[in-house]
């Protein structure tokens, strides 16, 4: 099978996450039709283009990078959400069989975390000041007095640095926002990233990893993993993206599949 893309997502192997980059200007209406139906309608209601932009680069990024790994059609790719509180039918979006994967996006990053088989979260923030009231809600005690005690320039990207390990430790675990970031603790924004402490009863029971990553100027991110370390790797989503933009001149038959590499894949 022939496609612009071949060749631009490599397999994946044991232990690796794979970090897909790319950017609110790789949008391009062409992109929608690697959405479902439910992507496509939410992406409707988004008001601001930049929104919309936004949630079109990372869901396709994501379905296509899931499709390619997964060795099925993009349209023919379903992701499942359940909620780990409620059980409802949202949360954090899942793929068939053991694959994994978490996508952020903020400002002018998109970035998505694929692994074989560990449990991850990924997060990426724009670095913008900060109100008091935020800090307080999201910071504990110890972190506020690390913030107040930065120079003034500098503590837009601390109070960055916290939120963005702190969320991709909760996306990781399943949790999201329904705990509260302030019932984390980790280490000071020039510190080595790791979680501190957990408090409450639901602190998960398995290792949690947290690793620091470069989001390009502006902007800070955070990967963590649940359980057993990652690899991180950086790949350019840009360019793939732009080969699935090219790739829909195609017939339907040879666009729904963005091939792997001749290297088999670990995920079946």
């Amino acid at each position: 099978m022939t496609s612009t893309a071949a060749g631009l997502v490599p397999a994946l192997r044991p232990g690796a996450c794979q970090l897909w980059w790319a950017s609110v200007r790789d949008a391009h209406p062409a992109l929608r039709g690697l959405l479902d139906a439910a992507g496509r309608a939410r992406n409707d209601r988004l008001r601001r283009p930049a929104a919309r932009a936004l949630h079109l680069t990372a869901h396709a990024l994501a379905r296509t990078v899931a499709a390619a790994h997964l060795g099925v059609p993009v349209a023919e790719l379903t992701l499942t959400a359940t909620c780990k509180g409620c059980g409802g039918p949202h949360g954090k979006p899942r793929p068939p069989g053991p694959l994994r994967l978490s996508w952020s996006h903020s400002g002018d990053r998109v970035v998505l975390a694929v692994t074989p088989g560990t449990e991850v979260g990924v997060d990426v923030e724009r670095i913008v000041p900060h109100a008091r009231e935020t800090a307080e809600r999201v910071l504990r005690e110890p972190e506020r007095a690390v913030l107040a005690a930065l120079p003034e320039p500098r503590r837009p990207a601390g109070f960055v640095r916290y939120w963005t390990r702190k969320e991709a430790l909760l996306k990781a675990t399943g949790d999201g926002l329904a705990v509260s970031p302030a019932l984390l603790h980790v280490t000071a924004p020039d510190a080595p990233p790791r979680l501190l402490s957990w408090s409450g009863p639901d602190r998960p029971r398995l290792p949690l990893r947290l690793y620091d990553l470069d989001a390009g100027a502006g902007h800070l991110a955070a990967l963590a993993s649940v359980g057993a370390p990652v690899r991180p790797a950086v790949h350019d989503g840009s360019a793939l993206l732009a080969a699935a933009v090219t790739a829909a001149d195609l017939p339907r038959a040879a666009r729904d599949l963005i091939p792997l590499t001749p290297e088999r894949p670990v995920v079946p």
